[in-house]
C-alpha cells in the first residue's frame, strides 16, 4: 500500500502566522479559516497536477509519475474547510469520491481564544446538512452531526500524538487488506508531522519537525512483514517557487 499525504492550501490563518507575532496572531486567528488566492491557485496546480493535465506553464506528465507511480485510489479528506476545499478540485481530477475522515484534523481542533490564557470559546464546525450542501457527493462518517463534529476545546500536543497514532494503527491494518491501493490524506502541517512520527515510531519528538509547504505532498510505502520506507517528504513540483508558502 502506497500512502500520500498532502497538506492543504495556504489558509488566511497560515498569512497571520507568518507576519504576526504569537499573540497577535492567536487574537486574530479564525477557527475555521479559508483559502487565501493564493490558496486557491496552490490547489488548482494540484489538482491539475494529479489529473495528469497540463500545467500552466505548459510542463506534463513526467513528474507526476514520481510521485506515486501508480494511479490513486481511495481520497480521504480533513473535516476543516481548508482541507474539505483542497479536496474539492483535487476529487474531480481524481474521479474519486472524497471521504471525511475526522481524525485527520489539526493540532488544536477548532477554537478562539488562546490556551496560554485559558480563554479558549470552541467552534464545532460544519454541521452536516451544511458540509453536504457545500460539499455535494462527499461521504461523511456519523462523527459529523447536524450541530457540528469537533467539542473538545483546544486539543493539546499530547491529544494530537495519541490521535495520530490511531491513524497510524490504521493505516498498517490497511496495508494487510488493501496493499495494491495508493491511498492519498489531504491534511494538515502539524498533523502530517505526528502521524509521521507515529508511523516511524518516533513518538511526538517536539525536538524535530516534519515539515510541509502548502499542498505538498509527502510518501510512505507499507511493504512487507510490517517494513516501511519513507519515500520523500515535502514535494511540491506543482507549485513555481512563489506559491511555496507555508
Amino acid at each position: 500500500m502506497r500512502l500520500l499525504l498532502v497538506r492543504h492550501g495556504q489558509s488566511t490563518n497560515n498569512v497571520l502566522a507568518e507576519t504576526l507575532p504569537y499573540e497577535e496572531y492567536i487574537a486574530t486567528r479564525s477557527a475555521e479559516p479559508e483559502l487565501t488566492p493564493a490558496g486557491e491557485a496552490q490547489v488548482e496546480r494540484l489538482a491539475r497536477f494529479f489529473g495528469e493535465l497540463p500545467q500552466p506553464d505548459g510542463e506534463l506528465s513526467e513528474r507526476r509519475a514520481s510521485i506515486s507511480e501508480r494511479p490513486v485510489t481511495a481520497l480521504y479528506t480533513s473535516p476543516m474547510l481548508r482541507a474539505l476545499r483542497t479536496t474539492a478540485p483535487l476529487a474531480a481530477a481524481l474521479g474519486l469520491t472524497p471521504e471525511v475522515w475526522v481524525d485527520i484534523h489539526e493540532h488544536g481542533g477548532l477554537f478562539t481564544g488562546s490556551p496560554r490564557t485559558n480563554t479558549i470559546v470552541n467552534f464545532a464546525g460544519l454541521g452536516r446538512s451544511q458540509m453536504a450542501a457545500q460539499f455535494p457527493g462527499y461521504v461523511l462518517p456519523p462523527e459529523v452531526g447536524e450541530e457540528g463534529w469537533w467539542w473538545g476545546g483546544y486539543e493539546h500536543m499530547a491529544q494530537c500524538t495519541a490521535r495520530a497514532h490511531r491513524v497510524a494503527m490504521t493505516l498498517r491494518r490497511w496495508a494487510e487488506t488493501r496493499c495494491d491501493e495508493v491511498i492519498l490524506l489531504v491534511t494538515h502541517g502539524t498533523f502530517m508531522d505526528q502521524l509521521l512520527k507515529a508511523l516511524i515510531g518516533a513518538g511526538e519528538q517536539p525536538n524535530f519537525y516534519f515539515n510541509h509547504i502548502n499542498t505538498a505532498i509527502s510518501r510512505v510505502d507499507f511493504l512487507d512483514e510490517g517494513f516501511m520506507a519513507l519515500r520523500y517528504l515535502n514535494r511540491a513540483p506543482h507549485l513555481p517557487l512563489e506559491l511555496y508558502t507555508r
